[in-house]
């Protein structure tokens, strides 16, 4: 069986306003159920420890009885795909499966406005075309809205072709991973634009979701898997706040600092929502308020997408040059302990860095090698080894007492750190590398 790999490709939604309260009330189903889910896990998880019932609470079993009961006490939830309900209880599942292994905390409430609105689709239920999706029961939805409101035309040729029609959503750009059959016969452009032919991937499901006041979908999709031979250098790189990163080999990467840049107008725009019309009592506020907080969700989203694009350029363009990554293991969690230092690292957004550099390493045959945490690159000498008792962030040049060595600071920890990936190639893995020659041996 060839090997394969999982991707996904995130691409933007332009929804009609009618299709957009569709997708909203998917969102609250799905925050619905999922606090039932917990609320319910709760009570059950309270009766076994009192004895009353003979085993603990699991997703599968709260699925199935919010199913039992759900045409009858919650009607509406029906006027969305089923999806959208077994997408909450598999994330209740998966929320309680990491708190049990001790890599979260205790699930908590799903709160309108501070949760995350987006929503699970099966790749059975959905149709993907060049530049469109058709998202389950939307069509079903709207026209039903439509026959309430009178709107709905009289003369219809084809039902089922006017509901798929109204269930069409539009995306920005079509799925990047798909790849034309070259045997297969051209048809007419307007057709071919129909549907993709996905015969070269594997759709594996999608979730629809509202980020920075835009909606959305990302596609999953199983792709093969290349085999690369990466014959490349290896290659140190010191991630940082004054530059996103600095190469053993002379490469330096300016820091955006996005968040730096569009500071006073994030500022200008907080304040302003904060003077806008609020009732603490009913949780309302003014048409200007929600304007603004529209605004402001933007302007956030702006800011991580200027940070992402230039991470993913910065690690794609170190990923094809070399064959092995050494980089520091960053508590990265810690490191926002340091409250004067805390919103530059947000603004550097390292643990994305280091997570997109372990990915590209990977598509490319290549490894990462995560050096300790208390391993000593800053503090110690690339030249003769020499380790200083204390290096300040404000000392920005290496001084050597020993043997007089001169370099920057962040350029003299990209040394050390690929001398200690090459140790660990050598000693741990077992792998033979090829030495440079360069410094100390």
């Amino acid at each position: 069986m060839a090997a394969t790999m999982p991707k996904a490709h995130k691409i933007r939604l332009n929804p009609t306003p009618e299709q957009e309260a569709y997708l909203r009330r998917a969102c609250g189903t799905r925050r619905f159920c999922f606090n039932w889910g917990l609320a319910e896990w709760k009570k059950q998880y309270a009766q076994y420890q009192e004895g009353k019932r003979d085993k603990k609470p699991s997703a599968y079993e709260l699925k199935k009885q919010f199913q039992a009961s759900r045409e009858q006490d919650y009607p509406w939830t029906l006027d969305v795909t089923k999806c959208v309900i077994e997408g909450a209880f598999d994330d209740l599942g998966d929320a309680f499966s990491r708190f049990f292994d001790g890599q979260n905390k205790y699930p908590k409430w799903k709160k309108k406005g501070k949760s995350r609105e987006s929503f699970y689709i099966a790749n059975d239920t959905f149709e993907l075309g060049d530049h469109w999706i058709v998202v389950p029961v939307l069509g079903r939805f709207l026209m039903g809205k439509q026959e309430a409101n009178g709107t709905l035309p009289k003369k219809i040729r084809n039902k089922n072709t006017y509901k798929r029609g109204l269930g069409k959503v539009n995306m920005a750009e079509s799925l990047r991973f798909v790849v034309p059959d070259p045997h297969k016969k051209p048809g007419k452009p307007r057709n071919e634009r129909k549907k993709v032919a996905c015969s070269t991937v594997k759709i594996l499901g999608a979730t629809i979701g509202m980020d920075g006041g835009y909606w959305y979908v990302s596609i999953q999709v199983e792709v093969p898997a290349v085999s690369v031979v990466n014959t490349n250098p290896v290659v140190g790189v010191d991630v940082g706040i004054k530059e996103s990163a600095v190469a053993s080999n002379g490469k330096r990467f300016e820091n955006q600092k996005p968040l730096t840049k569009h500071l006073e107008k994030l500022r200008r725009l907080q304040r302003d929502f904060s003077r806008k019309q609020y009732d603490p009592e009913t949780k309302q506020g003014s048409k200007n308020r929600e304007k603004l907080q529209v605004k402001i969700a933007r302007l956030h989203g702006q800011i991580a997408h200027i940070r992402e694009d230039a991470h993913h350029k910065l690690t794609t363009k170190i990923a094809r040059t070399c064959s092995v990554v050494g980089l520091e293991d960053l508590h990265v969690k810690g490191l926002f302990k340091n409250r004067k230092l805390a919103r530059s690292l947000a603004d550097a957004g390292m643990g994305q860095l280091l997570r997109f550099f372990e990915t590209k390493m990977q598509a490319v045959g290549g490894r990462t090698i995560f050096v300790d945490r208390f391993f000593p690159s800053t503090k110690t000498c690339s030249q003769c080894g020499h380790v200083k008792k204390r290096m300040p962030l404000k000392y920005r040049t290496y001084c050597c007492r020993k043997c007089g060595w001169v370099i920057d600071r962040d350029g003299n920890a990209a040394l050390n750190l690929e001398r200690e990936a090459r140790r660990i190639l050598r000693e741990v893995l077992h792998v033979p590398v090829p030495d440079t020659g360069l410094g100390r041996t």
